[in-house]
């Protein structure tokens, strides 16, 4: 990184001013030091490199992961704040003069606005807005963009939230509608700003009509809702599966249209099978793919062929000529991406691993322990705390996880084992999978479903991953649930399915060989699978597994006593 221009401060510039400071207490003096002494030890950033302006901080703080570096969250944040108070007391930050001053109270009028707010969130959201108005002595009829689009810069010059184009989005939202289920407020519209999600496909609704009835048939036809129809598949497909298939489908129209195509040629599945079509897809995807999505390219070119020669039935000079063309791109090869490898690679190391182990048990102790959490951060915590303990032992697919039912998939069997059934229609590999439950997550999985849940949601539980209404979580929101409970507690991202990576290497690693048991862990089709994708770690092992076998001989060698020499020897 970059030094900064001197004419905007750095961290280290007031460091300096604090030194030479006399209206603060040493006792404080000497915490504050210490805040910036942490920031540049758990960065590894000087804090010569370091703007001493509130989004330089928040970008830096960012980069910390207290579970990596053996601390609490809550040491981040008291190290965040007296760097603020640093930055206020050196007078070189202007922006900050009035951090933790007390808010003057609020005026009737405003108080008569936040007694009308429906919900806890909306308080806390529409908090910030409200007092930065009531300090400025404005009404809230006059509130209107100008003092919104203030409020915004003023946020970002002096809060420390990571989040704030959510927040002030928020913030706007909750304010219009309070406008409309109070009109006797008489508050003034405010305009939201803008999303920053970017579209990167363009949605099914937009395709022409025809397009879209072709592609409705198509899933119905891999389902088999019409067994009796001539033109049935011969072999239907899960819901999810055909569900995947759909969004193949889907992004190789959106890369089509991003690429030139007008949308209005489009009108069936039978364009993306003709030839010159079929061999700009191709080229399409060559072009968008990254070497992880290069297996996605070949599978959807298969996923082509096989709707020209079995849903559309075209004749066989036809399918060969796609299959010439499919041919261009060979077949990649079942292994790790560099990614997952460098990922798993991080439980070389022994703490890591000793904190995913104790992971689940010491978010258990929030969730049961913290009476300041909310309805819905508790459930969150729960949630996370069985999720990541049942990867960790029971290495599931995300879709799998998002979908466990209890009474169905879970089997609590209080005073016996308990134990997870996956059926067959429900799995990649078309095999059932079942797992006998460890006694200390039965017992979690236990208290959850009859305690903690039900406290929140008034009944038993359904599916395990719901929401505090009891409506049942989408693999989205699982996934992103337990990436951000492991990043915690862990410290690091980690995706769900890399789950499945760790668990073969933890086998393998005590047992080389152990590649069966691998794919009977994970449920894939043959060995020859499992042998294959995590063959690219077998060097590693097998130079570990020398590397003791030498150790050991010199060990050995060191050990055994001297020989003598024969008596009379010269």
């Amino acid at each position: 990184m970059t030094t900064h221009h001197q004419s905007q401060p750095t961290l280290a510039d007031v460091q300096a001013t604090l030194r030479g400071a006399t209206d603060i207490k040493p006792a404080k003096r000497r915490r504050i030091e210490n805040a910036f002494t942490s920031v540049w030890r758990y960065t590894g950033v000087a804090l010569r490199d370091i703007p001493a302006t509130m989004p330089g901080l928040v970008k830096i703080m960012q980069t910390i992961e207290p579970a990596a570096h053996g601390i609490k969250r809550a040491t981040v944040t008291n190290m965040r704040n007296l760097v603020m108070h640093g930055m206020k007391h050196s007078g070189l930050v202007p922006e900050l003069a009035h951090y933790g001053e007390h808010r003057k109270p609020l005026s009737p009028s405003w108080s008569v606005v936040m007694s009308r707010v429906a919900t806890l969130h909306e308080k806390t959201t529409l908090w910030s807005f409200v007092h930065y108005l009531n300090d400025d002595d404005l009404a809230p009829s006059t509130v209107s963009d100008a003092q919104f689009d203030a409020f915004v810069k003023h946020l970002e010059a002096t809060s420390a939230r990571a989040n704030q184009h959510t927040l002030t989005r928020a913030t706007g939202r909750y304010w219009n509608e309070l406008r409309v289920r109070y009109p006797d407020l008489k508050l003034q519209e405010l305009t939201i700003p803008a999303s920053r999600l970017r579209r990167h496909s363009n949605a099914i609704s937009d395709f022409p009509h025809p397009f879209q009835n072709d592609l409705k048939i198509y899933r119905a036809w891999l389902v088999g809702d019409d067994i009796f129809d001539d033109n049935a598949r011969d072999r239907s497909v899960s819901e999810r599966t055909a569900d995947m298939y759909v969004r193949r489908i889907h992004r190789v129209v959106s890369i089509l249209v991003a690429g030139g195509l007008p949308i209005q040629k489009l009108t069936g599945l039978h364009v993306l099978v003709e030839p010159d079509m079929f061999k700009r897809i191709r080229t399409a995807l060559q072009a968008a793919d990254k070497s992880a999505q290069l297996t996605e390219t070949f599978q959807t070119l298969i996923q082509l062929t096989q709707i020209a020669k079995d849903w559309l039935r075209c004749d066989g000079e036809h399918v060969q000529r796609l299959v010439k063309e499919r041919k261009k791109i060979k077949k990649p090869v079942m292994v790790m991406t560099d990614k997952n490898k460098k990922l798993v690679a991080q439980f070389d190391d022994p703490e890591t691993t000793k904190r995913l182990f104790k992971a689940p048990a010491e978010i258990w102790k929030r969730v049961k322990k913290d009476s300041k959490l909310s309805d819905r951060t508790r459930l969150a915590k729960a949630q996370a705390a069985l999720g990541i303990g049942i990867l960790t032992t029971m290495p599931l697919r995300l879709g799998n996880l998002t979908d466990l039912t209890f009474g169905k998939t879970i089997i609590l069997r209080p005073g016996g084992t308990s134990s997870i059934i996956i059926p067959m229609e429900a799995t990649k590999a078309r095999r059932a999978i079942e797992f006998d439950i460890p006694d200390y997550l039965a017992v979690m999985l236990g208290e959850y479903f009859t305690d903690i849940a039900p406290a929140m949601l008034g009944c038993y539980p359904k599916q395990l991953f719901c929401r505090t209404d009891g409506v049942g979580k989408g693999f989205a929101q699982v996934r992103y649930l337990i990436q951000s409970y492991f990043k915690e507690y862990v410290g690091f991202h980690m995706n769900p399915h890399a789950f499945r990576h760790l668990c073969a290497k933890l086998i393998l690693d005590n047992d080389p060989g152990a590649h069966t048991l691998v794919q009977e862990l994970l449920g894939h089709k043959s060995v020859e699978t499992s042998t294959a994708f995590y063959a690219g770690l077998s060097s590693r092992r097998a130079g570990r597994h020398h590397n003791a076998l030498i150790q050991q001989t010199m060990e050995r060698e060191d050990a055994a006593p001297g020989r003598r020499r024969k008596s009379g020897a010269k």
